[in-house]
């Protein structure tokens, strides 16, 4: 079956996805300065400097044959989107934590002198089991630039988002709007490795707004709830967008790989009940950088056409653990 040949503008925002964020934030800063330098008109510089923090944002709604994302929003959905984060980005905590965002980039960056953890460097020792149980979806998430869930967000880098979908690739039951008729929502997130728990948060609320493409605008924890897991030296999972008042551990406790340490919400900024996971260098989520994660005994269902030209995705049974791809459909061996 020949698939109908994309636009031109979809051409071009595909392209544009592939950038990274930070060069697309720079180039429309720059241009601002320019047009303020020459004397240009006030509006045109004031609508590159909203381009720079706009663009970046309908990007990464933006999907491709190489991100392997099997979910895509319509335009209506994608401006609603656009719409909320620009809602969010001009209060207060908003900017607080565009600050807090930028400022984290640098300190990672220059921790690493601008040498950043890879799948060839900085390689993890902890052994990762998946951090649900039963099958799930992952909808977001890779480890080269082009699959990644956000290259150009460092301590994101290599970060997953799993959800829960039926035979029709389906996240949720009837319409869509109320959290419970999302099949992630409520399911068990379980301890990745062993280690000991350094950081809970279960304060924030489920954003009750499913099904709008509008995410949670009054926190300024765009992570919101959310469990940090020390494994080994210098090696930290993060869990994020837990329900609320899920967390069933506490800071210093001890865990086991499959302990149950809360369940799968919509808090933070969650357009839908999603479980985020990162591997991380550090416990705190603005400054760290990233680690690629492979997952141990782990039944991978993949598009074998998807990996034909991607040699790191090619291995689903390797004993040194598998990297998944958004596409995969996946579930823990016993």
């Amino acid at each position: 079956m020949v698939e109908p040949a994309r636009s031109l503008p979809r051409r071009v925002l595909e392209r544009l996805a592939g950038v990274n964020v930070w060069l697309v934030v720079g180039a429309g800063f720059a241009l601002g300065f320019t047009v303020n330098h020459f004397g240009g008109p006030w509006w045109l510089a004031f609508l590159c400097y909203l381009g720079g923090g706009l663009l970046p944002m309908l990007l990464s709604t933006v999907s491709s044959d190489e991100d392997g994302f099997e979910y895509e929003m319509t335009n209506r959905e994608r401006a609603v989107y656009l719409l909320g984060m620009l809602r969010w980005a001009f209060t207060p905590w908003g900017i607080f934590t565009q600050v807090l965002q930028i400022a984290g980039q640098g300190v990672a960056y220059v921790r690493y002198r601008g040498n950043l953890p890879s799948t060839d460097r900085h390689t993890p020792e902890t052994e990762l089991r998946l951090p649900v149980e039963g099958e799930w979806t992952v909808v977001n998430g890779g480890v080269t630039p082009n699959t990644s869930h956000s290259w150009g967000i460092f301590s994101q880098r290599y970060a997953y988002d799993f959800l829960r979908t039926d035979g029709d690739g389906e996240t949720h039951a009837g319409s869509g709007t109320e959290l419970g008729d999302y099949y992630a929502y409520g399911e068990p997130v379980v301890a990745p490795a062993d280690g000991t728990i350094v950081d809970v948060s279960d304060r924030r609320r489920d954003y009750p707004g499913v099904g709008t493409a509008l995410v949670e605008w009054r926190t300024w924890d765009i992570a919101g709830n959310h469990v940090t897991i020390e494994h080994a030296d210098g090696e930290y999972s993060f869990l994020a967008h837990l329900q609320a008042g899920s967390t069933a551990v506490s800071e210093g406790q001890e865990v086991a790989a499959g302990d149950t340490i809360g369940r799968c919400g919509n808090s933070g900024h969650s357009s839908e009940p999603h479980l985020h996971y990162q591997l991380q260098d550090t416990p705190g989520f603005w400054t760290a950088s990233g680690l690629a994660p492979r997952f141990h005994s782990v039944d991978v269902e993949r598009d074998d056409r998807k990996a034909e030209e991607r040699a790191v995705y090619a291995d689903r049974e390797g004993g040194d653990g598998v990297y998944l791809w958004a596409g995969d459909r996946v579930r823990q061996r016993r």
